[in-house]
């Protein structure tokens, strides 16, 4: 729907009822009107109005002029008497409703617009300005009934249609947004540009697989267009579709070649699917489009770590940190590759870094403190202190109680051990790491029996753990 505020026309009175000197005045003060003259139609209907005050069209008529001149007070006045003269109109409360828009008084102009639309349903600029009052008020359930209205006075009126859909999504109506996005696609009434708007709105109001049916359908429509299928892509990076993200970001890419938001967005999608020879190999074929972008080095340094040629990934981390200074992520990796390396002062110094620029990511204490463990495991206040901060900013992170656990085990507190991991594989039954602790645990205390049934749930799960801060998290680069 367009957000703008529309004006109603008001009927003109026949122009019989009058003798011809008013007549003439009323002929010359429509005319003014339709051309933009207000300041001559007010002149001119006032004195008709002086002569002949008992007509409710008049009255709008000089209301509406008023609005035009911004004086929004004195219109109310006239609407107010065409009002009084025929209580059952729908025109004056339609220009009340107009008259207090525009003075900003929404709570008078919606229920001006409503007592209206009550006698005249199907005005065209009522419901218009009746529906963004609402949505301008964020009441979207009653802002649906005028759209509805709308929708059937302008059934090719896309920027209406879309707006109905936003309102279904706004109040959790998911049946409808289904099937009022498939209406709209199946009446081929869209351009491409108002389907990628359409596929952005819904996204941003969590209806991902509905968003992504209009990007295939735009897709489809529009073959040859890189906009369409790259937004595809991207979008099925955020649903984690990487096999389809790399088949349309790669259509995207062949199209345009030279959008690094598509180009990149490719690498991504490699990277993601964790096809990372491949991805390495694109990367390097692009670096003389690309090589000069933080986030392009950033892919080819998580490349290198991903293959484990972490000496080439300190190479690229260490370069973008100089460029990135306040990118926590590129700390993180940085760290990463110097702790794979063995270089544990510097990885230190690192994820020490990630958490002063980032201090409410729970992971990077975790990080930290699992590094301190391991290089002095006589001493674990630190690291439980650091696993404590973590819990503090996600109680169910279940790497950090995980961690807490080893630790408590070290220290002798068993009893607080065994709870823990416990919580974790209940919370996490398919977490191998946490059986196999819980069941050293359970040797120590000499529950032999427990110890085997935890033995034996670890040896048959085969799942890799995998790290416990994605690269592509909060803190890292910007995309083009």
């Amino acid at each position: 729907m367009r957000r703008v505020v529309t004006i109603s026309t008001f009927p003109f009175l026949a122009l019989a009822l009058f003798g011809q000197p008013s007549r003439i005045v009323v002929d010359q003060a429509q005319e003014d009107l339709r051309a933009g003259r207000y300041a001559q139609a007010e002149e001119e209907l006032s004195r008709v109005l002086a002569a002949e005050p008992s007509n409710w069209n008049l009255w709008c008529d000089l209301g509406a002029a008023r609005i035009q001149l911004g004086k929004n007070d004195l219109a109310i006045n006239a609407f107010e008497h065409a009002h009084r003269l025929s209580p059952q109109q729908a025109s004056p409360y339609f220009g009340l409703g107009l008259a207090y828009m525009k003075k900003g008084d929404a709570g008078k102009a919606l229920e001006a617009y409503s007592h209206g639309l009550a006698r005249m349903p199907n005005d065209l600029a009522a419901n218009q300005n009746y529906a963004l009052l609402l949505i301008q008020q964020g009441d979207f359930r009653h802002a649906i009934e005028p759209l509805k209205r709308l929708e059937n006075l302008q059934p090719a009126d896309v920027s209406t249609r879309a707006t109905l859909i936003e309102a279904y999504a706004k109040t959790g109506m998911k049946n409808e947004v289904v099937e009022e996005t498939g209406k709209l696609l199946s009446a081929n009434l869209a351009n491409m540009q108002e389907e990628l708007s359409l596929a952005r709105l819904l996204l941003s109001n969590g209806e991902g697989m509905a968003a992504v049916k209009v990007l295939q359908h735009a897709a489809v429509a529009w073959p040859d267009a890189a906009e369409s299928h790259g937004e595809l892509g991207l979008l099925l990076i955020e649903g984690q579709q990487y096999e389809g993200a790399v088949q349309e970001l790669g259509r995207a890419a062949q199209l345009n070649p030279d959008s690094a938001r598509y180009g990149l967005g490719l690498g991504e999608a490699l990277l993601r699917w964790r096809h990372d020879p491949v991805a390495l190999k694109y990367l390097l074929a692009v670096q003389s489009k690309f090589g000069g972008l933080p986030l392009y080095k950033f892919e080819l340094g998580l490349a290198y770590f991903d293959l484990t040629q972490f000496p080439m990934a300190q190479q690229e981390f260490e370069n973008l940190a100089r460029e990135q200074p306040k990118s926590s992520r590129v700390q993180y990796l940085l760290g990463g590759a110097y702790q794979a390396m063995g270089k544990l002062d510097k990885a230190e110094e690192c994820f020490r870094k990630a958490i002063a620029l980032k201090p409410d990511e729970a992971s990077y204490y975790v990080t930290l403190a699992t590094l301190l463990k391991k290089v002095n495991p006589a001493d674990l206040s630190e690291p439980v202190r650091l696993i404590d901060r973590a819990l503090a900013l996600s109680p169910e992170n279940q790497d950090a109680r995980l961690l807490l656990a080893s630790c408590n085990q070290a220290q002798g507190k068993l009893a607080e051990a065994q709870a823990l991991l416990e919580a974790v594989v209940t919370h996490d039954p398919e977490l191998r790491a946490a059986h196999v602790a819980l069941a050293q645990v359970y040797f120590r205390e000499k529950k032999m029996e427990d110890a085997q049934r935890q033995e034996s749930i670890a040896a048959k799960l085969e799942e890799r753990e995998q790290n416990a801060v994605s690269p592509w998290g909060p803190g890292g680069v910007a995309k083009p």
